[in-house]
């Protein structure tokens, strides 16, 4: 595989990450009030798991990657 390919994706998967990461600050900002029964903030908890997901599958996809470029 093209190493500079490589390159390219690894650098696709680290703006990704960073937009990710800039959305689930904007969810972990949200104010969430005590006198609410926790089950109300589900979909809230959901949003945030979503964009760590999603970072985690990036990191994944890196680590790959790189392997790809230079195994060990």
């Amino acid at each position: 595989m093209n190493e500079t390919t490589i390159k390219r994706l690894i650098n696709r998967q680290f703006n990704l990450i960073i937009d990710e990461q800039k959305q689930l600050k904007k969810v972990l900002k949200m104010e969430t009030n005590d006198e609410y029964p926790e089950a109300l903030f589900s979909g809230l908890y959901t949003k945030a798991e979503k964009h760590l997901h999603a970072i985690v599958d990036a990191q994944n996809k890196i680590v790959l990657l790189q392997n790809i470029i230079d195994p060990e």
